[in-house]
């Protein structure tokens, strides 16, 4: 054989690492993260607000870091998108709490409050429309 050249021993090549996560867990996941990156904010599809040239990519990442023990249960899953999957490296940042939420609400324009508004409506239509019906007994 020519330098740089090899043989397969098998037709079919090994993926470089194995996935543990099925396609279900992964679409669970997304789904309940609501298909937004959970240290960011960034929305699957979207341009990214760190990099408004990249759309957003969504990977799913370990809230306990695998080589820490973690495992591939759902519980123990996030949607990270890839910038910030790039620097995660086994850090885990806490959720803002409804207090710094509602003063990042309280700051936007009045457009962006009725932006988060709908998508609130969008997201818990059901409860909503339940806490105003005990409202109006």
């Amino acid at each position: 054989m020519k330098p740089g050249e090899y043989l397969l021993l098998e037709p079919k090549p090994l993926p470089a690492f194995e996935r543990g996560i099925s396609k279900e867990t992964r679409a669970f996941v997304l789904d309940r993260n609501g298909f937004t990156c959970q240290m960011c904010g960034a929305v699957a599809g979207e341009a990214h607000p760190y990099d408004p040239s990249r759309k957003t990519r969504l990977h799913i990442g370990h809230i306990v870091d695998k080589s820490m023990g973690g495992g591939d249960d759902p519980s123990n899953l996030k949607a990270l998108c890839s910038i910030c999957n790039e620097g995660a490296r086994n850090l885990t940042h806490d959720r803002p709490s409804h207090q710094k939420l509602l003063i990042q609400v309280r700051r936007a324009t009045g457009a962006g409050q009725l932006e988060v508004l709908k998508w609130l409506l969008a997201k818990y239509r059901e409860q909503a429309a339940g806490m105003l019906n005990n409202q109006e007994r």
